[in-house]
């Protein structure tokens, strides 16, 4: 008897964080309609990590330089490819690659590469991905498994402070970054108040994360707020990264990749938003959104002065609050 061919599905990710995270809901239920598909994420190498902790995702393979990776997709003889990213070099690679249908939204002159167009959603973000996938239904909370070597080494690294004390206190991780910029960064001095104030009145244990970019602001938070507030911004990998947030009892961030990263591990997050709008970009987990600006929007300059003074206009005793709400549902994260 012939054995069935398994269905081979090229999924092209979208290249930021806080995107791949959104569509990851999508993803998992792609993998529950078709389970005996073989799922391949093409992504930039920086999120090859990511997409790795993701269990609804099967192969992942890097897209690098782009004749090299349109040779080896070609090996493996795809039935579909999803394309996430609005761009033209996402629509290219599957088209030059012979993948047979080529799934995606309208933009940036690609229509010709493109044998299905896809009008995108109203609504959260996450729904465009599902009408990419052709996907109806209500799509569940993003799932990201750290991997166990990943908690170990983070353990290793946070055991070399000697004021960490995880067992008596519970854990804040603020996370005061945002790749878009000013327009998206609660200021510097709030975070070193709320720093403070936790660790004052409730006698949390303050931790920062992020990336290399955020390890300047991260430092001048620490500095400022004292009381033993450890900054780990840069010194991580993406799943220690992740590791930080799941063993976090709670999380304070930007509008940002590392709020849909702390959503994605299970942890409940405080999430600050300026003129960016929640509706669309908010966090697919437990969490409080604070907001003061009546006008949003989803393309926000880098550097605003109204978004700026929206930020401002949350204040660090409004989040003291939120946070003070979620740690009080919250049990010590694994």
């Amino acid at each position: 008897m012939k054995t069935a061919v398994p269905e081979q599905i090229l999924i092209v990710s979208t290249n930021w964080i806080g995107d791949a995270i959104m569509s990851m809901p999508a993803v998992q239920l792609l993998r529950q309609t078709r389970p005996a598909a073989e799922i391949t994420v093409l992504t930039k190498p920086g999120l090859k990590a990511l997409w790795q902790m993701h269990p609804a995702a099967g192969r992942i393979r890097t897209l690098e330089e782009i004749i090299p990776t349109i040779v080896k997709l070609r090996q493996t003889h795809f039935d579909r490819a999803y394309i996430f990213p609005n761009s033209f070099r996402s629509a290219f690679v599957p088209f030059m690659a012979g993948v047979p249908r080529r799934i995606g939204a309208r933009g940036e002159w690609r229509r010709l590469m493109l044998t299905e167009t896809v009008r995108l959603p109203e609504g959260h973000q996450q729904f465009e991905y599902m009408k990419i996938l052709g996907l109806q239904g209500e799509p569940p909370v993003p799932q990201i498994s750290v991997p166990v070597e990943s908690l170990q080494s983070l353990e290793v690294r946070l055991a070399s402070f000697p004021t960490f004390r995880r067992a008596e206190r519970q854990i804040v991780t603020l996370l005061p970054g945002a790749a878009r910029g000013p327009s998206k960064r609660w200021p510097a001095e709030y975070f070193a108040r709320l720093s403070k104030k936790l660790h004052a009145e409730l006698g949390a244990q303050i931790l920062l994360g992020g990336g290399p970019d955020d390890a300047a602001v991260c430092a001048e938070i620490a500095t400022a707020a004292g009381s033993d507030v450890i900054s780990l911004a840069g010194r991580t990998t993406i799943s220690e990264w992740a590791a930080l947030l799941k063993i976090s009892d709670c999380v304070v961030s930007n509008d940002s990749g590392g709020m849909h990263l702390a959503a994605a591990v299970g942890t409940p997050v405080a999430a600050i938003f300026g003129l960016t709008d929640p509706g669309k970009t908010g966090p697919l987990g437990r969490s409080v959104v604070l907001q003061k600006s009546a006008v949003q929007s989803r393309d926000v300059t880098r550097d605003s002065d109204a978004a700026r003074r929206a930020l401002a206009a949350v204040t660090p005793d409004e989040v003291f609050t939120a946070v003070t709400a979620l740690l009080a549902g919250t049990s010590r994260a694994g």
